[in-house]
């Protein structure tokens, strides 16, 4: 590292261990002219680049308790805090793939596995250091935001035959992103990939793609990614905001779900995973993808009340559907999110929000005298709340509460504000229809009706596969809808008429009305429950005939 015996470079070594970080200085003296810094934290490094700007970081992964150094990374991008000049080292002794391609998705300058010599840091940083040297036109335009002079800049380079070809060429299709000049990256991109298919050219050919609306095309360009290589998470991502465009959700959440299992330290990701999870009814995904975000987010730029309210209102709509031990399991992972969201969040409207949510908790393990007593807690102290205060999401939750607690003449009465409000989604409306055994929103009401008449058309048609496949995809969407549990019992048993006597389809059927065990005689749909449970019985019989 010649230059380093002239120009002295100012850097910082994030490293949680005292012994490290003593042999990182010692290395750092013995390759070159350096001001060295040293920070024991995520925390401490962050207030240091508030004061100072370096040429280089050098970080580890794990820095102990607080933020690791994926964390410390993202945000200093956040907050502006490191420009393009500075060298970002990311240093990691996991051989975990997860990390691994975490660390790489984050794109450091410089990534290091441990253990490594004085060779191995002098030959990376040098090389690091020589391209920051050389392109310093190029980079110093990109921090001064001058963006069509690092085109210009890049061109020069190109021209003059620079040994950083293939880093001038993808910094040039970056800034042609930046200016939104499409058009003039597809052909860049083209003309790359013509030479050598690098990845980084296809992944940028596929969403220079998308950006002028060619979906096919780009949606071919991500899928040759992914099965040339399968680590690919960023074409597994595109593919799937593609499919989410189109309308084609389970698709889009299956291809999200296999980026996010290789690298689950993408909080922005595991969130759009689980609301995607949670639209497609697929609540116990969503659940676990709640409890990524809530793991991943601790001590990040992400953490938030929200994560543990959703992680919450999720595992106590699973529990709904579970049975008895689970279900008190699910409640209480629920209620220890709930506790650690009012212990680190300890605002009125956070505290207000959580009650809401435990109101419906103790609701679904059949405990209505604390699910009542909650729920006045709640109401109290949402009357106490400012206008601003109470926001469309905590409306909704306390549309749910009365819902799960069996007040349906307050919950509609809610509703019908709801159903004129701006902010009122989908999203919300399917929150609150889950919960009820009678769809409360318009568009929940309207969807019914659809779902009743193509489900009924089916088993007119004696078409009983296809009924009982479309109330069974119907229920993930309104589990506790009971208009729907019987119509896909009667189903099972025009199929049962239709066959014969066949065990697994009696299970199914008593399995199905099990769910209904709680209808009182004075219920309107109590007496057809009572006939289709008859009939279902009498098959059963024959069955141990």
């Amino acid at each position: 590292m010649a230059n380093n015996d002239v120009i002295e470079r100012v850097i910082l070594i994030v490293e949680n261990s005292e012994v490290y970080r003593g042999i990182l200085k010692q290395m750092l003296r013995e390759i070159g002219k350096f001001q060295v810094y040293a920070a024991a934290s995520g925390q401490e490094a962050f207030k240091l680049c508030e004061k100072e700007q370096y040429d280089a970081i050098l970080c580890d992964f794990d820095l102990g308790k607080g933020k690791n150094g994926l964390q410390l990374l993202e945000e200093l991008r956040e907050a502006q805090l490191i420009k393009a000049s500075t060298i970002f080292v990311m240093v990691t002794a996991s051989v975990d793939k997860n990390i691994v391609l975490s660390c790489l998705e984050h794109r450091p300058d410089v990534f290091i596995a441990k253990p490594f010599n004085h060779n191995t840091l002098d030959k990376r940083l040098g090389s690091a250091f020589e391209l920051q040297d050389k392109l310093s036109r190029i980079i110093r335009a990109i921090d001064e935001k001058q963006f069509e002079k690092a085109l210009q800049y890049c061109d020069d380079a190109l021209n003059e035959q620079t040994e950083f070809e293939n880093w001038c060429l993808k910094t040039k299709c970056e800034i042609l992103f930046e200016l939104k000049n499409y058009d003039k990256a597809i052909e860049v991109c083209e003309a790359v990939i013509a030479l050598k298919p690098h990845e980084w050219a296809q992944l940028m050919l596929g969403k220079a793609l998308c950006a002028t609306d060619q979906h096919d095309e780009a949606l071919n360009v991500f899928k040759a990614l992914y099965c040339e290589n399968s680590d690919n998470v960023l074409a597994y991502e595109e593919a799937a905001h593609i499919h989410m465009e189109r309308g084609e959700s389970e698709e889009a959440q299956h291809l999200l779900q296999q980026a996010s299992d290789l690298t689950g330290y993408s909080i922005p990701r595991l969130r759009e995973l689980a609301d995607l999870c949670e639209a497609n009814n697929d609540i116990r995904a969503a659940t676990q993808a709640y409890r990524e975000v809530v793991k991943r987010a601790s001590y990040s730029m992400h953490d938030s009340p929200e994560n543990n309210l959703n992680l919450a209102r999720s595992l106590t709509e699973t529990a709904v559907k579970c049975e008895h031990i689970e279900s008190k399991i699910l409640t209480a992972e629920a209620l220890t999110a709930l506790n650690k969201v009012n212990k680190s969040f300890s605002t009125r409207k956070v505290k207000v929000h959580s009650t809401f949510i435990a109101s419906q908790a103790f609701s679904c393990i059949d405990e209505p005298e604390k699910a009542k007593e909650f729920l006045e807690t709640a109401l109290a102290g949402y009357d106490a709340l400012t206008e601003e205060e109470q926001t469309i999401d905590l409306k909704v939750e306390v549309v749910r509460s009365y819902a799960a607690t069996g007040d349906t003449t307050k919950a509609a009465a809610l509703i019908n504000e709801l159903n004129d409000d701006e902010g009122f989604n989908d999203k919300f409306a399917s929150r609150i229809d889950r919960i009820s055994e009678e769809p409360i929103s318009n568009s929940g009401k309207d969807e019914i009706i659809v779902i009743n008449r193509k489900g009924i058309k089916y088993y007119e048609d004696k078409e009983f596969d296809q009924s009982i496949a479309y109330f069974e995809k119907a229920l993930k969407r309104y589990p506790k809808h009971v208009g729907i549990r019987l119509n896909l019992a009667q189903a099972i048993l025009g199929l049962l008429s239709k066959k014969g006597p066949e065990i697994g389809l009696v299970n199914k059927c008593l399995e199905d009305l099990s769910h209904l065990s709680h209808l009182s005689n004075s219920h309107a749909q109590y007496s057809r429950l009572k006939v289709l449970t008859e009939k279902v019985n009498k098959f059963k019989e024959q069955c141990a005939a």
